[in-house]
């Protein structure tokens, strides 16, 4: 049965003086296929629920219970938020139900008997704050497929044993209070993903995990009072990324760990550098593992002298982070022969003087708050892959007569174009507060304007922004953000309805740092992804821009240039097909969705994505109503 209308309680409470329907006011729609509601729409806990419903979903559901006695042909049940104790009692029978996504009920407490449930395949229950228990049925459940219960910090047990022959997602990210990962049993040869991030009660994993034999995922990031990892993790042959970030008591890895030829991915470092780690890392012993494509050292003190001489059989290597090594002087040589590197951060090694002999096949360079950083090589000329520098900082470079020619290149007009002339995005972040002479619309404080004449997207390659910061910007959140905006005298595009609160402040930085960002125009279409490709002609007037970092502080000077197509005609690309080139991932570089209206915010992600938990879109969708937020922990947008 089909409704003819919609119930709207706002409407009705004017009208009827009243909080909402009757609670039976189902029990005549005996038909019904669909229900979706949002808040109290009946004034008192509905009676009935129709036997025919097939999906349910209803945010911020007002009361402790919820009517399901006769709900056998239910496939999905939705709800997010909201006052629910109980969601039901006993076995209820649910054969039909495939989807259960219960977020953010913060008065659940248990989770019920699904045994009578057999068909779920997905089951989210994330963000329950106060769910301290799950039935022991969740463990021996056979259709599950999926299980994300991330974020339930009052979680202390789970079922003793899993025996869930067809999952293949386990997400426990965030469960505080976990005191022990189950055993699970041989028939588990399905499950490839387990996401154990901040679950801070986890001492040790049971060495029954060796049964995973499909296993490619493990990140127990941030487990802070993790002992050891059994040597039967060795033998996982599928298990391709191994994350052991912040795993501060961890005392030794596993003795077989050399025999993970296959594994790609190994995080064993530190966020944190003031942490002293216990257990110390020889990087000889980790030259067996031919596959690694990324190596995570943060926050490990090794000298250069600890290096093996011959790195070759990292030849897959394409990420290597070594921040907040207060050990390194300079970079080993042999860094330079890694002829797939494509990333590398350097970030607070506070006793590194250079930076020479890099591979060059770089594409991003990060080496922030390096204080004691004296020397650079002509990272634009060497490194023809090079689109991201982050040198902030670091004064002493400015020092030296030749360093500063070199800043001076990477800030060429020359430059930007070569990374447009291949349609490439281009971020640099130097010391100083030197303008480049070539960028002629530049102003004080933190806000320019554009002028958007007719047909202005058919000429231009793209813009370039830039910004002069105080001495602030580090290494860690806070980076460079920019908030486009277009007002156009036409009503294809409505003004933006955002106001700008901000500290406008003019003059320079004794100790700043100056931005410089390209953004090609096919990228900034992207963000306004609700335009067709005709819309574009029609759209004139100006582009508001600010220049700020993540944490609100304005820029203290800032500017614009576009690049237009007859800038780089006479360019010959020193990249033959940039296009096939494999790039590092590029989930720091994004953009959030529209605030309000018009405007779009573009900013530069905190780097450590790969220590986001793992969640789902929708997980993260829901979180507000008004503004959708597409994140990765900590992780990664910006130019």
């Amino acid at each position: 049965m089909m409704m003819d209308s919609e119930y709207h309680v706002d409407d009705y409470e004017h009208d009827h003086g009243e909080l909402g329907l009757s609670g039976d006011v189902f029990a005549s729609m005996k038909n019904l296929r669909l229900l979706d509601i949002d808040g109290k729409f009946t004034s008192t806990q509905p009676t009935f629920l129709p036997d025919e419903l097939r999906w349910l979903r209803w945010t911020e559901y007002p009361f402790l219970t919820l009517p399901l006695a006769n709900m056998r042909k239910l496939v999905g049940l939705e709800m997010v938020q909201g006052d629910i104790k109980h969601l039901w009692n006993g076995r209820k029978i649910l054969p039909n139900l495939k989807f259960l996504h219960l977020e953010f009920l913060n008065s659940l407490t248990s989770f019920p008997d699904v045994s009578g449930a057999p068909n779920i395949e997905r089951l989210i229950l994330s963000n329950c704050f106060g769910l301290k228990e799950v039935h022991e049925s969740l463990g021996s459940h056979r259709g599950l497929v999926y299980l994300d219960m991330n974020g339930c910090m009052e979680l202390k047990r789970l079922p003793s044993r899993l025996e869930m022959e067809s999952l293949e997602t386990l997400i426990l990210s965030g469960c505080e209070s976990l005191e022990r990962f189950p055993e699970v049993s041989p028939c588990m040869t399905n499950l490839s993903q387990i996401n154990l991030c901040s679950c801070r009660g986890i001492k040790k994993l049971p060495s029954s995990v060796g049964y995973l034999s499909n296993l490619s995922f493990l990140n127990l990031t941030d487990c802070v009072n993790l002992k050891n990892i059994p040597n039967s993790i060795c033998g996982l042959k599928n298990l391709r990324c191994l994350h052991l970030h912040n795993c501060m008591k961890l005392n030794n890895l596993p003795k077989k760990l050399k025999s993970m030829k296959f594994l790609e991915e190994l995080w064993i470092g530190f966020t944190h550098y003031y942490l002293r780690p216990k257990m110390s890392v020889g990087v000889h012993s980790l030259t067996s593992l031919s596959s690694l494509r990324k190596l995570n050292l943060s926050g490990r003190q090794i000298e250069e002298e600890s290096f093996p001489r011959n790195l070759d059989a990292f030849f897959s290597l394409e990420e290597l982070y070594l921040s907040g090594n207060s050990k390194l002087v300079q970079l080993p040589s042999i860094i330079s022969h890694l002829s797939r590197l494509k990333r590398l951060e350097l970030n607070e090694c506070n006793r590194l003087e250079s930076l020479c002999m890099l591979p060059s096949s770089i594409q991003v360079l990060k080496a922030n708050d390096c204080i004691s950083l004296r020397k650079i090589r002509d990272l634009s000329k060497e490194c023809k892959w090079l689109y991201k520098i982050w040198i902030t900082n670091c004064k002493k470079i400015l020092e030296d007569e030749e360093n500063q020619r070199i800043l001076d290149k990477m800030l060429q007009l020359s430059f930007v174009k070569k990374c447009a002339a291949v349609n490439h995005r281009l971020s640099i972040g130097i010391p100083g507060t030197k303008i480049p002479s070539w960028i002629k619309q530049e102003k004080g404080g933190c806000r320019i304007t554009l002028k958007l004449p007719h047909k202005w997207h058919t000429r231009m390659m793209g813009f370039v922004v830039y910004g002069v910061f105080d001495g602030g910007w580090g290494s860690h959140c806070d980076c460079p953000r920019i908030t486009f905006s277009i007002v156009s005298d036409g009503n294809l595009i409505p003004k933006s309805e955002v106001h700008y609160y901000m500290r406008f402040t003019t003059g320079t930085a004794k100790n700043g740092n100056v931005w410089i960002s390209y953004m090609p125009l096919g990228f900034f279409q992207q963000m306004y992804h609700d335009l067709q490709p005709e819309d574009w002609f029609h759209i004139e007037g100006k582009l508001d821009i600010s220049v700020m970092l993540t944490n609100g502080t304005p820029s203290l000077r800032c500017g614009a240039h576009v690049i237009y197509k007859e800038d780089v005609q006479q360019i010959t690309p020193c990249i033959s097909d940039y296009g096939n080139v494999v790039h590092v991932d590029d989930e720091d570089l994004g953009y959030d969705e529209s605030i309000s209206g018009n405007t779009y915010v573009y900013e530069e992600k905190f780097d450590e994505k790969s220590l986001m938990p793992l969640k789902s879109r929708t997980s993260t969708r829901c979180r507000t109503k008004h503004m959708y937020c597409f994140t990765q922990c900590s992780s990664s947008g910006g130019i």
